[in-house]
């Protein structure tokens, strides 16, 4: 009888996902016999009720089911319950292993207290694991640093969410950590396998009001060195209620960035000392983002936010601004005072 539903539940999922790829085929005008199958995309409606057909058979040990990747696109698997993951249209694959009820998702710059490992996948060597460091182990969430990566993969999650996270290893050497060089064993095409629950989820003011004490004393330190910066400095300064100082090196007269603007700049990011850790205009190749989104540091984001197109700005970012007491990479140590000099070439 189980197999007979097995058939039945097979012949019935294929014939939704067929009826799905006519719908598709008739969108974008392609017959029946025109070249390779497109992949389906379903609403969300069609993605939960098939979601919800699966079949177990006791005799393999595999379920029959579709599976959807966060771009919409469907699969149709049959294989072991463990075995099958969600992917992502950048490439991330992840199993959400024991779903919490919070619908509350992690945002760039929140601090996340978490339990977290990660191996490699092809000979399962542990790399990392949380629990070596201590139990209250937290990172601030940084900006994506790229299609794909573990920032990323992180946004999938829930407060309370347990998951198995695939992202590429070079990616996250290089891009996430910052490293110059990888370890040896690490090839192209090789994926990091992460175990994640993520315990809780704190925002980054949340978190500064929770340590005033601590902070109050960085703060009146990074104030200090501030001050003895501006001292050799003679271009036009404000500053902000949230405590950036923007000096105008020269003054543009385009337009003025709003939230939901796509802006473009070259910048010079640096340490209160001179040292210089990133900068565009060593690449040739200037840096965009939308504003509101949250995709880089809140202290840059604003800066920019007061910049008109054509501005050339020397920006001191308070750590409390930049990564707060978290390191960013290999590059960033805690608590450290940023200084972008920012030239704001278009915003859309």
């Amino acid at each position: 009888m189980k197999t007979n539903r097995l058939i039945i539940l097979i012949c019935t999922l294929s014939i939704l996902l067929l009826s799905v790829s006519c719908r598709e085929k008739k969108k974008t005008g392609e017959d029946e016999n025109g070249g390779k199958s497109a992949n389906v995309v379903a609403t969300q409606e069609e993605a939960d009720s098939l979601l919800s057909q699966w079949e177990y058979s006791n005799d393999s040990g595999q379920v029959s089911m579709i599976v959807f990747g966060e771009n919409g696109q469907a699969d149709y698997v049959v294989d072991r319950p463990e075995n099958v993951f969600l992917k992502t249209a950048t490439g991330i694959e992840y199993k959400i292993v024991k779903a919490s009820k919070s619908r509350r998702t992690p945002k760039v710059g929140d601090v996340l207290y978490m339990s977290m490992s990660y191996k490699t996948e092809k000979n399962d060597s542990l790399l990392f694991a949380s629990s070596d460091l201590n139990e209250d182990f937290r990172m601030r969430l940084a900006a994506p640093s790229d299609k794909g990566c573990i920032e990323e993969a992180l946004m999938l999650l829930h407060e309370g969410d347990s998951a198995v996270v695939k992202v590429d290893a070079i990616k996250f050497f290089v891009k996430s950590q910052g490293k110059v060089s990888i370890p040896a064993f690490i090839k192209k095409g090789d994926r990091l396998v992460f175990n994640i629950r993520l315990k809780k989820i704190v925002s980054g003011i949340e978190y500064a009001n929770s340590n005033k004490q601590v902070y109050q004393k960085r703060i009146d330190e990074e104030n200090s060195l501030i001050n003895r910066f501006l001292m050799n400095m003679n271009y036009p300064l404000r500053k902000t209620d949230s405590g950036l100082h923007i000096l105008t090196i020269n003054k543009g007269a385009g337009k003025k960035p709003s939230v939901g603007s796509t802006v473009k700049i070259d910048y010079t990011a640096a340490f209160l000392d001179g040292s210089v850790f990133d900068s565009t205009l060593e690449r040739s190749e200037p840096f965009s983002f939308v504003i509101g989104k949250k995709e880089v540091i809140l202290g840059l984001e604003e800066a920019v936010m007061n910049m008109q197109v054509g501005d050339h700005c020397l920006v001191i970012i308070p750590f409390r601004l930049a990564y707060g007491d978290q390191k960013y990479g290999n590059v960033i140590p805690p608590f450290s005072t940023l200084v972008f000099e920012i030239e704001l070439l278009d915003a859309k």
